[in-house]
């Protein structure tokens, strides 16, 4: 079982996240010029008594819309928090999540509580294929697990996932005649925020833990990596400077060890740095046990 302990953060659900503080302190601040400066632009210089109440009112309102309005977010995140997480999603969760399974019963909390945010916030779309709460309960998971030791990420470069019916090529087509089948993708240029996922290799990934590879996962890693701006390999944002070189290092001897055949680390991680990142984040999340004993 993974402890509490081990995954380093909050256990609990129903907590708020740091940033949502954050929010809530930066939004106090920003009503409280706003309405500052509208009162000194506004303030007659002779005003008559109702000449007063009424834009007192009319400040003090205005400034409860803005700062409802800047924290709307938040309000609906508490409304998830005390919502019951439905049972479908928990069943799904139990027999398909392996991470999921070994969590201690708080972190399975906070875990719900991440897919029902997560589920919320974010768009999963078919395209030219159903989704169902099997296909969307195992978006989140993918998004959950890789960040599930930093409590309080936020995924904030990624706001639709497209789910295919099949691989695609760099073109984003579908069909039999691909040269080189692509099973997911975080977008780029027009499909910034955007990430693309094959139905059924998303599936297969949660289907056979044991073949250490999940396409969810890695391209959700990707999406970790690039959230210091470049996709890299080395996920500065989670790694303290002092770590980087040590990880660079390790990277490379291990990259060897596959060129030489003395790894069972998925051969794809040698197309670079960033595919290697990926590829040993799926290894680590699907077979912890098996990673650490070769």
């Amino acid at each position: 079982m993974i402890s509490q302990t081990d995954m380093t953060g909050f256990n609990q659900g129903n907590k708020a996240r740091p940033q949502e503080y954050l929010t809530r302190i930066l939004a106090i601040l920003f009503t409280g010029i706003v309405c500052f400066l509208i009162f000194a632009i506004l303030w007659p210089k002779q005003p008559s008594p109702l000449d007063i109440i009424i834009r007192l009112l009319g400040i003090a309102m205005g400034g409860v819309w803005l700062y409802h309005f800047l924290t709307r977010q938040i309000r609906q995140r508490e409304i998830i928090r005390h919502a019951p997480f439905p049972d479908e999603w928990e069943r799904i969760l139990e027999q398909k999540v392996p991470f999921y399974q070994a969590l201690s019963p708080p972190d399975q909390a906070r875990f719900r509580e991440e897919v029902h945010i997560f589920l919320h916030e974010k768009r999963v779309t078919g395209i030219n294929t159903s989704v169902d709460d099997t296909i969307r309960v195992l978006v989140a998971a993918s998004a959950i697990i890789p960040i599930f030791g930093f409590p309080g990420w936020e995924w904030e470069h990624i706001r639709e996932i497209l789910i295919y019916p099949t691989s695609f090529d760099e073109g984003y087509q579908m069909g039999s005649a691909q040269e080189h089948p692509i099973s997911g993708m975080v977008g780029t240029g027009a499909m910034n925020r955007m990430m693309i996922l094959s139905k059924p290799d998303l599936l297969q990934g949660f289907q056979q833990p044991s073949h250490r590879q999940n396409v969810g996962i890695h391209e959700f890693t990707h999406l970790l990596d690039k959230s210091d701006g470049t996709v890299d390999g080395v996920p500065e944002i989670a790694l303290p400077s002092r770590a980087i070189r040590p990880w660079l290092n390790l990277v490379q001897t291990e990259m060897d060890k596959i060129r030489q055949g003395h790894s069972d680390i998925n051969p794809y991680g040698l197309t670079n740095e960033a595919e290697f990142f990926a590829v040993v984040s799926e290894y680590f999340f699907e077979n912890p046990v098996r990673m650490k004993k070769k």
